[in-house]
């Protein structure tokens, strides 16, 4: 049998195709048979557990865990959350305010998930890419647990004013949005996590298609950018392979004699 490696997985774009929002036969076959060789698979996503769920992909394998909300929350393999992290009630009013003062939207990530306005052409078009629904409650901040925001914005929006705030990191995705969480966590400070409860040393794979994957990147001994995901990101791999339809995840598997 091959080395056990652990091997985290992004969602959108990386098991899910972005537009059919299927996982295609290929990768779930892949994951089986990962299984099946004691290699330890992961999700390792900006959305929510809630939001993983209702794409259906804590489903279809049983995984050793989850880490989502780009790490500031984690679920072990029974699904159940032993990590949570809340941001700085006075770093998500000001996100809240340069939101307001420029015209756009967001989306506080707590118990419940809130927006702040009614959803405009940007959210439905975010949401349209992730095939959820978006929060009908819309009020202001008022001190809750937040653990993620998501702040709605025409593509080719400039977020530096967001960036520019201390205590952020801020990740543009793939559709009208960015990901903004503490610039302490993201979902390499996740997959240390993990790596440290099943007693393994720091070398993991990550797959993975846009830039909130650029964390989970940069520390992978070995990192695979789908063939349909961001330009930027593929200049940090360590390998290129082909779309989620095209069986990409199949084929990288192969080439790094994991199956």
């Amino acid at each position: 049998m091959n080395e056990t490696r652990a091997i985290f997985f992004d969602v959108d774009g990386t098991l899910l195709d972005s537009k059919t929002h299927i996982v295609p036969a290929s990768t779930l076959e892949t994951l089986k048979i990962l299984r099946q060789l004691g290699h330890k698979i992961a999700i390792s996503t900006g959305r929510n557990f809630e939001a993983c769920q209702q794409a259906k992909v804590t489903s279809i394998i049983d995984w050793d865990g989850y880490v989502t909300s780009n790490g500031q929350q984690l679920y072990d393999k029974n699904q159940h959350c032993f990590y949570q992290y809340a941001m700085d009630p006075a770093t998500v009013r000001q996100i809240e305010e340069i939101v307001v003062e420029d015209g756009l939207n967001i989306q506080f990530k707590g118990q419940p998930d809130f927006m702040r306005f009614e959803a405009d052409e940007n959210v439905k078009a975010a949401h349209d890419f992730f095939k959820l629904p978006f929060p009908t409650l819309t009020k202001p901040y008022q001190g809750e647990d937040i653990t993620m925001i998501l702040v709605y914005a025409p593509i080719g929006y400039d977020y530096q004013k967001f960036m520019n705030l201390s205590g952020t990191l801020v990740m543009p995705g793939e559709s009208n949005y960015a990901d903004i969480v503490s610039d302490s966590h993201s979902k390499y400070t996740g997959i240390k996590q993990f790596l440290q409860r099943w007693g393994m040393s720091d070398s993991y794979i990550a797959f993975g298609d846009s830039l909130n994957d650029m964390e989970m990147f940069k520390y992978a001994d070995v990192s695979v950018a789908m063939g349909n995901g961001n330009a930027f990101l593929k200049e940090k791999a360590t390998m290129i392979t082909d779309s989620v339809l095209e069986d990409g995840i199949y084929h990288a598997c192969k080439k790094l004699n994991l199956i």
